[in-house]
């Protein structure tokens, strides 16, 4: 659907029920369908009976596209990469968080990818706890929005041999505890990745707040440019939690 289509449905609603839901910016419908731990609730139970759920689209006017589920999917949006209490934890201290940074901390995607590039969380699971090897990893950019999607944070890493390293880029979709990675979210920045960039290879993560205690991180396998075009499914590689040091407000 288009984003006048969906702005629309939205004026629609409105009339019909009595609503004042704002249509000034349907580009947010699907971001905020999916934000919290109700998404498959909050979708059309018609539309979930014929088995099709909702993947977003962005560039050329577009707002999301009506996808069918995949085999053995149940429901329109699976909370498939869960936070796994019992993974290997290790810590990592936030001491180096001014006082008056910390004071301002609150629970968003801005300030959860700011605190771990400042605490380099991403770079110590591609040291202590990868499926991935990597001789070397360096932060570029957060919060990159391109056309077909946004990516919260995108890192360049180095592997091989050290006399003649390949790059290889490492995306980051970054999401408060109570909302779900969503496989095609993550897919859609592997593919935009290799869009943007000469590279061979991508490795998608996820990073997820745990109230109070830090982050889950989930690692997936590395996907290869003549996969990405057909990726349909995530494949979990390695998962950690990285327990802040104190802990750290909105975190």
């Amino acid at each position: 659907m288009s984003l006048e289509e969906v702005a629309a449905a939205i004026r629609e609603c409105n009339d019909a029920y009595g609503l004042t839901l704002s249509a000034r910016n349907p580009a947010n419908f699907m971001k905020d369908l999916l934000r919290g731990a109700n998404a498959s609730k909050n979708w059309p139970v018609s539309v979930a009976a014929k088995r099709y759920t909702g993947v977003q689209r962005t560039g050329a006017g577009e707002c999301f596209e009506f996808v069918p589920f995949h085999v053995g999917q149940s429901e329109p949006f699976p909370d498939y990469f869960k936070v796994r209490l019992d993974s290997e934890t290790y810590p990592v201290q936030s001491i180096s968080i001014p006082l008056v940074t910390k004071t301002l901390g609150r629970s968003d995607e801005n300030w959860l990818i700011q605190t771990a590039v400042n605490l380099r969380v991403v770079e110590t699971h591609f040291a202590i706890a990868p499926a991935f090897p990597l001789l070397e990893l360096t932060h570029l950019q957060m919060g990159i929005k391109l056309r077909s999607t946004e990516i919260d944070a995108l890192f360049l890493g180095k592997t091989g041999s050290e006399q003649d390293p390949e790059s290889v880029l490492i995306t980051c979709e970054a999401k408060q505890a109570k909302d779900p990675l969503i496989s095609s979210q993550i897919i859609n920045q592997v593919q935009a990745a290799f869009a943007e960039a000469d590279v061979e290879t991508v490795v998608p993560i996820g990073l997820r707040t745990v109230k109070g205690v830090g982050f889950y991180l989930t690692e997936f396998e590395a996907i290869k440019r003549a996969d990405a075009s057909k990726l349909e499914e995530l494949t979990l590689a390695s998962d950690a939690i990285y327990k802040l040091h104190p802990p750290v407000k909105g975190i």
